[in-house]
């Protein structure tokens, strides 16, 4: 889908990340950026600045590994989200646990989407033996799982939602997650849920973000790269809605619900508030009954 005004789309290197279009793992996925015929650049050594951001539309973090974000990094990155930017944030299964990085400080705290320390797994259906390739045959109502009817996810972790994020990825009802045990290295099967969700998007200000939890799928890996079946869709569907000016009416509704969650934080904070009153008067009236008793 082409805009008449070319995106900015700025690829983090500076922490390890393993998503580098450069790296002939990646090709592929580099043809595709190139047919959405938008401005490609990296961020190689620098530290995550507001300079560094300055005229860039779109920033791809892409499984970053034993590097951590520092405070002001992500305080740059927050804002650079709230006031019109977009964010892809990649992690791979393990998680931040495995990774050896942070990238839960930014999606967890800011945005309520938490990366899982687990790998999500389901039966292969022609031997019965549990795998780690994954396939999506079920998709939300969204602009980037549009026309979807099969995408394959290789190593995968799980995220937890806990705010309003839509689930674009999902695992199917015959899966399950094994959580990393860093204290055995190895996996532990975990009680299983109703759902594993393997990728997740929301409008934060007037920003968006997408989080996914698999790095392979950008790869030319034969069994579960870009290649197979509708995963290049699924990619080239996820930078067109990236790419793309939020809606004015998103924003506000945004804004809506942070409104509607800060008063039922005042409320709740009335209430205790209240409550610390009461229990002083309480304690007041008894002091003074001992003393009178005296």
């Amino acid at each position: 889908m082409p805009y008449s005004k070319k995106k900015k789309i700025l690829f983090d290197l500076a922490h390890n990340e393993m998503l580098n279009f450069s790296e002939a793992e990646y090709s592929e996925f580099l043809s595709l950026l190139d047919t959405l015929n938008q401005d490609l650049v990296k961020n190689e050594s620098s530290d995550i600045t507001k300079k560094v951001l300055r005229e860039i539309d779109v920033l791809v973090i892409g499984n970053p590994i034993n590097d951590f974000f520092s405070t002001k990094e992500i305080v740059n990155i927050i804002n650079f989200v709230k006031h019109g930017g977009s964010l892809l944030l990649i992690s791979e299964y393990g998680g931040d646990a495995l990774q050896k990085t942070n990238i839960n400080d930014i999606s967890g705290k800011y945005f309520n989407i938490f990366f899982e320390k687990n790998i999500l797994k389901e039966r292969d259906p022609s031997d019965n033996n549990s795998s780690n390739i994954i396939k999506i045959t079920s998709f939300s109502d969204h602009e980037i799982t549009t026309q979807l009817r099969e995408v394959v996810i290789g190593g995968s972790c799980s995220l937890l939602i806990k705010g309003n994020a839509t689930i674009l990825l999902s695992l199917n009802d015959n899966g399950w997650a094994e959580k990393y045990n860093s204290s055995i290295n190895d996996w532990d099967r975990e009680v299983k849920k109703t759902t594993y969700t393997v990728s997740a998007c929301t409008i934060f200000g007037k920003g968006k973000v997408v989080a996914l939890g698999d790095i392979d799928i950008f790869s030319k890996d034969p069994n579960f790269g870009i290649n197979k079946l509708e995963n290049r869709k699924f990619i080239t569907n996820l930078f067109n809605w990236l790419i793309k000016p939020n809606e004015e009416s998103d924003t506000i509704d945004w804004a809506l619900e942070k409104i509607s969650s800060l008063e039922d934080e005042i409320l709740k904070n009335n209430k205790k508030i209240n409550n610390l009153i009461e229990t002083i008067t309480f304690l007041e009236k008894r002091i003074s009954k001992l003393e009178e008793n005296k």
